[in-house]
């Protein structure tokens, strides 16, 4: 071989190893990833850890335990995700800065994905109801830019015979929808009751707030309200269901002042009691 042969393999050479290692140096930064985490399955829990809403493992799902069941009009309860090892044993989600989650819903106009807090509890979320039907939803758990793991299809039902979790109330009188009390976020407006003894109010629409600030009205008659007054003897509480579901009336007895505790009952268990709502008798 010539001497300008072998110096332009020298180039050459010395040119490969180059990209070499200048590709090997971009696959490994100075801070690496966060190792791959192995799942094998998946468990939806309610919010206080006590009840299983949703169990798949090894692509299987466990009867009775295989859909996830959503309020038309509002959003369900919040849900808390982990995941299962190969030996079917629940583990926490992944933790590291590498790693986020994914939730892909089939149909978002059948139902929506919504998340309190995207950044702080990325493994706990609602599913919005949109309209009644069946969709499904898909959860990864996204490492950087891969899914580490990915469940089938879950199996999503929105349905109007339930309804998801009240945290807030709102009462206006029907007739011009002016508003007589709203607790929503813990602000508190609006004078509440005032009718004079003897009398008795306009009929004034209960409706209640989910997490997200929307207003919904369950379904009657697997829900009704039930009112609680400080002081019973000077004033009565009148449910107009089953005419008018969710509608209510006050009438004064005797001048004076006492609050109402409006219960919102799932047959004969409460779901719901509202804060104190102010009631105001005048002679």
């Amino acid at each position: 071989m010539s001497f300008l042969k072998r110096s332009l393999m020298a180039v050459l050479i010395t040119a490969v190893f180059s990209v070499f290692l200048q590709s090997c140096s971009e696959d490994d930064p100075v801070t690496p990833q966060s190792p791959h985490f192995s799942a094998d399955g998946l468990m939806i829990l309610n919010e206080s850890f006590s009840d299983t809403i949703l169990y798949v493992f090894q692509g299987v799902f466990k009867p009775g335990f295989d859909t996830l069941k959503v309020p038309y009009g509002t959003i369900s309860p919040h849900w808390q995700v982990f995941f299962l090892n190969s030996s079917g044993v629940r583990m926490d989600p992944p933790s590291g800065s590498d790693y986020s989650s994914d939730y892909v819903s089939g149909n978002s106009a059948i139902a929506q994905v919504y998340l309190d807090d995207p950044v702080n509890e990325k493994w706990a979320f609602h599913l919005r109801g949109i309209t009644v039907g069946n969709t499904t939803l898909v959860i990864k758990i996204l490492h950087v830019d891969h899914a580490d793991f990915t469940t089938p299809p879950i199996p999503v039902t929105v349905d109007p015979n339930i309804i998801g979790e009240a945290v807030g109330m709102k009462i206006s009188f029907e007739k011009d929808n002016e508003l007589i009390y709203r607790d929503s976020s813990g602000i508190i407006t609006g004078p509440g009751f005032m009718v004079n003894a003897g009398d008795t109010t306009e009929h004034a629409v209960v409706q209640f707030y989910d997490k997200s600030g929307s207003l919904f009205t369950p379904p009657y008659p697997a829900y009704n309200l039930n009112g609680v007054f400080q002081n019973a003897g000077i004033c009565g509480f009148i449910n107009e269901a089953p005419d008018e579901p969710f509608v209510i009336r006050i009438n004064g007895i005797s001048a004076g002042n006492t609050t109402l505790i409006i219960d919102l009952l799932e047959g004969s268990k409460a779901v719901y009691n509202s804060s104190s709502v102010p009631v105001n008798i005048s002679p």
